[in-house]
This record gives C-alpha cells, sequence and structure tokens, in this order.
C-alpha cells in the first residue's frame, strides 16, 4: 500500500503513514491512527505518572500517594490491592451498549481500587517516598528504579549506589548530578559518560578516569578541557579549581559549557545500531523514530524501553518499560514479558490486553482495571472464552458506532488510546508534561487538564543566597531548615510551570554526602534541579541536516557533503558532525 497523508485530530497538523505502517496495523488488526506521532505521545505520556506524590488519607492514615488529594478514585493501600482485600471482579458491570464504552471505563477506574503507588513494594526496604520501583533501599524520591541503595532524588536508573541527583543513570556508584551514565564511579555534573571514574564536568567520555571539562574523549587520564596532564600537575589543578566552593564550580560549569560547544557533536546519541532512526539509540535495529531505548528491533514511535535491559520487538507507539516485549501498540508503562498488548497502561507480564489499566498476570482481557491472573474478562466481569470472544467484536462495532466525543469535540473509535481526559492525572503530574513540556495556558487550550497544587505557606527561613559558598563551611544546624528555592525567586511562573516546590529542606545524610564528595550544596529544590536535567537532553523531535565539518577528512575534503537526521535543530549553537566527520576527530 502506498503512504498516505493525514490531518491529526489534535493538532491539525499532517502526518504521513508509510506503506510499512499499514502492514503492521494489518497485522495488529487495528484501524490506522487519527492523531500525528507527538500528540500519540504525548496522549499515552498523560497517563504515566510515577514521579508526582502527594500526602494523602488512606483509611483515615496519612500516607502519601500518586493521586493527588481530591482526586475522586478509590485509592487503597499497595500492599492490600497486590494481596487478597479486594475481588477485582466484584466491581464489574454487564458492557451497556446505550453508552459510550469510555464513559462505562471511565466508571469502572473511579470505582474499582487503585494501590496508593505503583512500586514493587515487597522488595522495598526503608524507601517509602519511592514510586515505579522495585528493589529500593535507604532511597528518597527515586522512581522509576530497579536495585538501587542510598540513593536520593533519582529516576530511570538500574543498580545504582550511593548517588544523588541523577537521571539515566546505571551501574554506577558514587555520583552526582549526572544524566545519561553507565558504569562510573564517582562522577559529578557530567552528561553522556559510559566506563569511567573521578570525572567533573565531562561528556561524551568513555574509558576515562581523573578529567575535568572534558568533551569526546576515548580511555584518557589526567586531562582538563582534553589538554593532557601529569598526574602531580593534574592534582594542583584541581586544587585551584576550589571545587567545593558554589561559586568556583558554577564559573567552571560555565567555562565547561563554552568548551563543549567549540567540539564536534555526532548527529545522533547511541552506539552498537543498524538501521535506526531517533537519538539515544543503543544495540537496536530496523527502528526508527525512537527516543531512550535500549535493544530495540522492528519498532516505530517507541520511547523509554530500556531501564530494565530492554528487549523490545515489533511495536509502534509504546513508551516506557518495555523489558521482553512484543506486538505492542499504543501502549504506556507495560513490560516484564507483554505481549500483543494494545491501547492500555501500566501491565506486567501479560497478553493479548486491550484498553486495561492495571492488569497483569492475565490474558485476553478487554476493558479492565485492576484484574490479576484471570483470563477471558469484559469491564472486569468473568465470561467463557466462546462467550468473550463473541462479545469483543460486537463492542468494537459498537465503539465505531456509539463514539466518544471528548471536550474538544474530538471523536474516540475503537483504535484511540484513552481520551487524556479520564486520566486519573492532569497534565503536569505526568510524563507528559516533561518529556513535551507545555505552558499551562497551552496544555488547557488542548483540552488537558492542569494540576492546582496546594498552598503549603511554609515561610522559608533562610534564602539560597545566604548558604556558605563551600561546603567546608557548612554547619549540621542548616539540616532541616527550609530553603526559598532559586528558581522559584527568580521566575515564579516558570518554577510553577516546573513543579517547583518553593523551599526545600537539606538532610543530614544528603550534607553528608556533599562533604564526601566535597561539592558545594545545591540552590534549587529537588523539583528544580530534575528539570534543569531533564533540559539537557535533546528534544524528542529530528531534522534533517548537512554535517558541519570543514575539514579534510578520508572522505571528503571541504565541507563534508553526508547529511542524516538529527535531534540538533538547524538554529542549536553545537557543531553537528556525521558519523565518519566525527570518529575521524574523536580522541
Amino acid at each position: 500500500m502506498n503512504s498516505e497523508t493525514k490531518q491529526c485530530q489534535k493538532c491539525k497538523q499532517d502526518f504521513v503513514i508509510e506503506s510499512d505502517d499499514f502492514e503492521f496495523y494489518k497485522k495488529m488488526k487495528v484501524p490506522v491512527p487519527t492523531w500525528c506521532p507527538e500528540c500519540r505521545l504525548q496522549r499515552r505520556l498523560n497517563w504515566v505518572s510515577p514521579r508526582s506524590v502527594y500526602p494523602r488519607l488512606i483509611d483515615g492514615k496519612p500516607t502519601i500517594s500518586m493521586y493527588a488529594p481530591g482526586k475522586n478514585y478509590n485509592v487503597v493501600e499497595d500492599y492490600k490491592w497486590w494481596g487478597d482485600a479486594f475481588d477485582m471482579m466484584s466491581y464489574g458491570q454487564e458492557y451497556d451498549f446505550s453508552k459510550p464504552f469510555f464513559e462505562q471505563f471511565d466508571g469502572l477506574l473511579r470505582r474499582a481500587p487503585l494501590p496508593h503507588l505503583q512500586r514493587q513494594y515487597a522488595t522495598f526496604e526503608n524507601s517509602d517516598y519511592c514510586n515505579g520501583a522495585s528493589y529500593l533501599k535507604n532511597c528518597y524520591l527515586v522512581f522509576g528504579a530497579d536495585d538501587c541503595e542510598n540513593v536520593m532524588y533519582g529516576d530511570g536508573m538500574v543498580r545504582v549506589k550511593d548517588c544523588l541527583d541523577v537521571k539515566f543513570v546505571y551501574d554506577s556508584e558514587l555520583s552526582y548530578e549526572n544524566l545519561m551514565i553507565t558504569k562510573c564511579y564517582r562522577c559529578s555534573f557530567c552528561q553522556d559518560v559510559e566506563g569511567s571514574n573521578d570525572l567533573v564536568f565531562c561528556q561524551d567520555c568513555v574509558g576515562c578516569n581523573n578529567c575535568v571539562g572534558c568533551f569526546g574523549l576515548r580511555n584518557k587520564a589526567y586531562h582538563i578541557f582534553n589538554k593532557s596532564y601529569s598526574k602531580e600537575d593534574y592534582q594542583e589543578k584541581i586544587k585551584e579549581f576550589n571545587l567545593g566552593s558554589f561559586s568556583a564550580t558554577e564559573k567552571l560549569r560555565q567555562e565547561a559549557d563554552k568548551f563543549f560547544l567549540l567540539q564536534p557533536h555526532k548527529f545522533i546519541h547511541g552506539r552498537h545500531n543498524k538501521d535506526v532512526l531517533g537519538d539515544y539509540l543503543y544495540n537496536s535495529k530496523n527502528t526508527h523514530d525512537a527516543f531512550r531505548v535500549n535493544q530495540v528491533e522492528n519498532c516505530r514511535f517507541v520511547f523509554g524501553l530500556d531501564q530494565f535491559g530492554g528487549g523490545t520487538t515489533n511495536s509502534y507507539d509504546f513508551s516506557w518499560f518495555g523489558n521482553n516485549s512484543e506486538l505492542m501498540y499504543e501502549a504506556a508503562w507495560c513490560g516484564n514479558g507483554v505481549s500483543n498488548i494494545r491501547f492500555s497502561a501500566w501491565n506486567y507480564n501479560a497478553m493479548d490486553l486491550q484498553y486495561c489499566y492495571g492488569c497483569h498476570n492475565s490474558q485476553h482481557l478487554f476493558g479492565c482495571v485492576g484484574i490479576r491472573s484471570k483470563s477471558y474478562c469484559i469491564l472486569n466481569k468473568q465470561y467463557t472464552k466462546e462467550e468473550y470472544e463473541a462479545l469483543v467484536p460486537k463492542i468494537i462495532e459498537h465503539m465505531n458506532v456509539t463514539v466518544y466525543a471528548d471536550k474538544k469535540g474530538r471523536i474516540y473509535k475503537y483504535g484511540e488510546f484513552f481520551p487524556a481526559e479520564i486520566s486519573p492525572f492532569s497534565y503536569n503530574e505526568t510524563m507528559a508534561h516533561e518529556f513535551i513540556h507545555r505552558s499551562r495556558q497551552q496544555v488547557e487550550s488542548f483540552g488537558y487538564s492542569w494540576y492546582d497544587r496546594s498552598e503549603r505557606n511554609l515561610k522559608p527561613e533562610i534564602s539560597w543566597k545566604e548558604l556558605p559558598d563551600h561546603i567546608d563551611d557548612v554547619g549540621d544546624e542548616l539540616a532541616g531548615k527550609l530553603i526559598l528555592c532559586k528558581s522559584f525567586e527568580e521566575d515564579h511562573l516558570e518554577a510553577s510551570e516546573h513543579n517547583c516546590t518553593e523551599v526545600f529542606k537539606l538532610t543530614p545524610k544528603e550534607i553528608d554526602f556533599y562533604r564526601k564528595l566535597k561539592i558545594p550544596l545545591p540552590r534549587f529544590c529537588p523539583n528544580s534541579r530534575y528539570y534543569i536535567r531533564l533540559g539537557k537532553l535533546n528534544p524528542m523531535k529530528i531534522w534533517h541536516r548537512q554535517c558541519m565539518c570543514e575539514k579534510n577528512h578520508l572522505h571528503h575534503a571541504g565541507r563534508c557533503a553526508n547529511e542524516f537526521e538529527t535531534s540538533y535543530a538547524p538554529d542549536r549553537p553545537e557543531i553537528v558532525y556525521c558519523e565518519h566527520c566525527y570518529q575521524a576527530e574523536v580522541a
């Protein structure tokens, strides 16, 4: 079949459905999409909210929950939800052919019990304030993680120990303020680093140790701004940098940022790929329009499929988690051996689910919530195999006739993901806000809700400006004091749109960590620090560009003629090279 151009229901922009896409939709027995890829991703991620937690009374007991207070859902303690306290089938209902499907699903979602957190609670030790994780010990505000110990303010991690303020970090220890690092030890303020130790303000380095402000190095030691030093001279320079001072560290950060812009950047973040398009791709094959994936094959429009090992095949429009998954379409936060999941969110070890939320170890379900270890259920009601197989086609036909229309008049037939307006989460509580950031005005203009956090009425005891400049001057009396966040003081509106907490505290454990690594205290609250890190990632978009190399290499003289697709927009200041030119220049 030839490619076809359609207009997105939501943004009204044209998008193209390629011939290979039609083959996939045919194999999955689903209609072609009516929303463009970015709007589909935005809609899916609006159902994924591991990082937003709130105080909430559950059964009269104060606890924290991912469901905000005031949200009208049947929120229960997760250990009861995973246990035998609730018969999820008792909340089931007959399918009503007089009402749109999504209206009936919304009623079930509000009626059926939902666990207060989405975590593997039995594997947690002293890690109550964490979510979307398993096997945590002594962790605080850690999300989307597995097998971590002594970590604070982390997200998207596996096998991490003694770290603070990190995102997308794997097999690493004793590190601070890092983004996208793997197998690293004692690294701070680094990004896109692998197999290295004792680095400060480094990017795109592999197999390095004892480096400061370096970019694009391979297997180097004792380098500062890519210049080699003797061990003795390097150690003297480190003393001069005075890394325990906030003002000195900020000066070094600015120098490093300027230096990085002078270095060639490879058009893609990734290694060991074949026939891929996107960014932050690793060990993948025949995968396009993909971002932040590992071990993915024959996929398109996928995102965040790597934090627990990757391993996703033959899937479209699949976001977050993965891990031994196949034949996924319009799914979010699914993994651990899932197959043939369509239009569903938060399902583990399951097969043949459609329009399901929180259904695990199950198969052959349609429109269910919280079902575990069951088969052939519709809206949480049990059917025989024969009854199920006869009823599902009738429901699909009904969905195409008795359609659901959202508040903006957008039509939802069979084949559309859950409408955003029936999500338990508002836009600014979700991953949609993190990775497709929009202002409140924009969010509300396209029909998504915005959550207004309650006034905390906490008066700061000290401003970020009053914090000691050097970590050696920090006393224990600072622990527990309310500190005014730099972000909130400088721009209230922007801070609120990034979920700034306005004030924050330093715990004794956190202060000890800064002392151990000889780094200064932060001036931003954890949420603001998180969004600053997140802003360093390239956007999930691609542009067609030509290599910027004008040096003479084996394959060219003068301006390189190679062209490529890249997540570096044409108006960005980085020097962007093709693979050949980059490899010729990397040290």
